[in-house]
């Protein structure tokens, strides 16, 4: 299963989430920075253990997008991943946008992405209809777009689905699963889905939105999570508590069997 995971503007928390989604699975799974202006995952995530080191500077996405033109093969993106908890490989991205400049095309990425064995969670960062990456959401089985819950941001939200939704469509020959996922405290998150879905529920993307999902805001969890100190049947912190339920929320959005939830049950 291949979920993308992007924003409109400024910074919601795509890469939190992204990264949330694929330490709070069960199952094996690969977060794969894909954000073609570059990444920090490889110095905000530490070694297993929690040791404070920071990745070794290869493989990171461009040394997958390189092989993937030449080679596909089920193994491969987990092949240029790096440990980080037990059931969690990353793949991190390049530390700026000039180090993409030799990437002509991404399909040959999305296509390894999409053909992976394991459970691929791409950070997409900011995304409009004429990104680089475009190839990258249109092969994901769903598209998570992340915002604030601020009425302004889910507006902008709103149009850039309007946007995106149908040169999605126009690349995948048939209409892209979008998740919309709000960044909110546990405390208000129903209100705020509520208030969300009615917001998006005029828009002409409406027809391909599959419900709206929330993660905590949880900056404390988020400083254990990317210290990898916490994760799979450990995720009983808000933030990867959530995540579970989501996991779950995308897992129906595509028709994929349900899992049992880690770590007691809901958020």
């Amino acid at each position: 299963m291949l979920i993308a995971v992007c924003c409109d503007r400024g910074a919601p928390g795509s890469t939190t989430t992204a990264l949330a989604l694929g330490v709070s699975t069960p199952e094996p799974a690969v977060v794969v920075e894909v954000d073609p202006y570059g990444g920090d995952l490889a110095l905000r995530c530490a070694a297993p253990g929690g040791r404070g080191e920071a990745f070794p500077p290869t493989p990171t996405v461009l040394t997958l997008a390189s092989e993937a033109r030449t080679m596909l093969s089920p193994g491969l993106v987990t092949s240029k991943a790096h440990e980080f908890t037990e059931s969690t490989r990353i793949v991190p991205g390049h530390f700026s946008a000039e180090q993409a400049a030799g990437v002509k095309t991404w399909a040959p990425l999305a296509q390894a992405l999409r053909d992976s064995a394991s459970r691929v969670v791409a950070d997409l960062g900011r995304i409009h209809s004429s990104s680089p990456t475009i190839p990258v959401a249109a092969a994901a089985d769903v598209v998570v777009m992340v915002t604030r819950p601020e009425v302004g941001a889910v507006m902008h939200l709103k149009d850039r689905l309007e946007r995106l939704a149908p040169v999605l469509a126009n690349i995948r020959n048939a209409p892209p699963v979008i998740v919309p996922v709000v960044v909110t405290p546990k405390r208000i998150a129903g209100g705020v889905v509520d208030e969300v879905s009615q917001m998006l529920a005029p828009s002409n993307a409406a027809g391909v939105i599959a419900g709206v999902g929330w993660i905590a805001f949880d900056p404390d969890g988020v400083e254990l999570m990317y210290g990898a100190k916490v994760g799979g049947k450990d995720a009983k912190i808000p933030v990867l508590r959530s995540a579970v339920v989501l996991n779950e929320q995308l897992n129906q959005a595509v028709g994929v069997r349900a899992y049992p939830a880690p770590g007691g049950g809901a958020a």
